[in-house]
């Protein structure tokens, strides 16, 4: 396996910290902004740009926008997926078949990040991104809402205060899945199978009965 990097939100001074650990040996990345809500997609590359600026390293950016596209991940260090609105994004993954693109990716030991909606669809499912102040909406009428699953049959929530717990538990509830939840500043990395939080913030993982803090640099057990 490779690495994934699950981040839950925030601006580029936010995430700082976590991108300094993920750009380090990255010098070819494949930017995806296809979650952002518009389909004109130039301001979502003058802020990645920005972003990658702060950490004053040269680094050459394709951008995709259109995942049916015949192209090889494997010439890249990374995938940076971006965020937005997670159905819209998980939808376009699935009818282009990109989803098993970044599962072969992964486990050819690539690096992906996911950025918010990024990271929210490589949970069991994306029901999560209808819950709390940051939801989403499905304006496309997403059916099928499973997402690409490597995280151990977790769901993933970003944006996570430490208020929302309850909340969380009712929909355990009815999901019958655990839930891993990521604040913005933070991010979770998982490499060659190994977890760690990375990033400012605590994130938390989240059972039916009882909830549990990973300090940032502490190992997370799911």
């Amino acid at each position: 396996m490779g690495r994934l990097f699950l981040s839950g939100g925030g601006n580029e001074k936010q995430t700082q910290v976590l991108d300094e650990i993920f750009i380090k040996d990255i010098n070819k990345i494949l930017y995806i902004p296809i979650a952002w809500n518009d389909t004109v997609y130039d301001d979502c590359v003058k802020w990645f740009k920005k972003m990658l600026a702060l950490h004053k390293k040269e680094t050459k950016v394709d951008v995709l926008t259109e995942l049916n596209k015949n192209i090889n991940l494997n010439d890249y260090d990374a995938v940076y997926i971006g965020g937005g609105n997670t159905f819209k994004l998980l939808n376009a993954i699935k009818i282009n078949n990109f989803d098993k693109k970044l599962v072969d990716y992964y486990n050819s030991h690539g690096t992906i990040y996911g950025g918010s909606a990024g990271a929210i669809i490589f949970g069991y499912d994306i029901y999560l991104a209808l819950l709390c102040k940051d939801k989403d909406v499905n304006k496309i009428g997403l059916k099928n809402l499973s997402g690409i699953n490597l995280v151990n049959g977790y769901d993933i929530q970003c944006h996570f205060e430490e208020n929302q717990v309850q909340e969380h538990q009712k929909y355990i509830k009815k999901s019958g899945r655990n839930i891993v939840a990521i604040p913005e500043e933070s991010a979770l990395m998982i490499d060659n199978g190994k977890l760690t939080v990375i990033g400012t913030k605590p994130i938390t993982v989240i059972s039916k009965n009882k909830s549990k803090n990973y300090s940032p640099n502490q190992k997370v057990i799911i």
